[in-house]
């Protein structure tokens, strides 16, 4: 009698563990076309030359990583780095999203998306147009897509 209480032990805690996961699956089709259009207002405010709107779409407490390497901590930071280069070397360049390559959602509200960009207009470097590839990771608060971390890399050429 007393393994019988276990299997019945052990068979409602499986199938409360399974409601939970199941509780939890996410509509990818609405959470990527919501990032898709965080990455598009960024885009468009990359090219608005907005400072604050590019800094709209992290979070307070994120950090990024150009493709220098420097590293920017707080949106407040990240908004100071913006206007520092859209009033000088990159106030005439044009950034375009190539494609979203990916999102995964390793938990609900996390996701991660890999993006492939390109930039023209650069001063310090005339005539050349560089690509890129960000990878993001993005966070879900009070129902909003922000940028909690991310990185971008130049791609050199021939790289796919």
């Amino acid at each position: 009698m007393k393994i019988n209480s276990y299997k019945f032990i052990v068979v409602g805690l499986c199938w409360l563990f399974s409601f939970k996961a199941y509780s939890q699956q996410i509509d990818t089709a609405k959470e990527n076309g919501a990032i898709k259009q965080l990455i598009k207002n960024y885009e468009d405010a990359w090219n608005r030359h907005d400072p604050k709107g590019l800094a709209d779409n992290y979070t307070v407490d994120a950090s990024w990583v150009n493709w220098f390497g420097a590293y920017y901590k707080g949106r407040d930071d990240i908004q100071f780095h913006y206007r520092q280069v859209h009033t000088t070397y990159f106030k005439l360049t044009h950034y375009y999203t190539r494609a979203v390559e990916d999102i995964s959602y390793p938990y609900p509200d996390i996701a991660i998306s890999h993006v492939r960009t390109g930039l023209d207009g650069d001063e310090r470097y005339p005539g050349e147009t560089f690509e890129f590839r960000r990878t993001i990771v993005l966070i879900k608060r009070e129902g909003v897509w922000k940028i909690l971390a991310g990185q971008n890399a130049k791609l050199e050429k021939g790289v796919k």
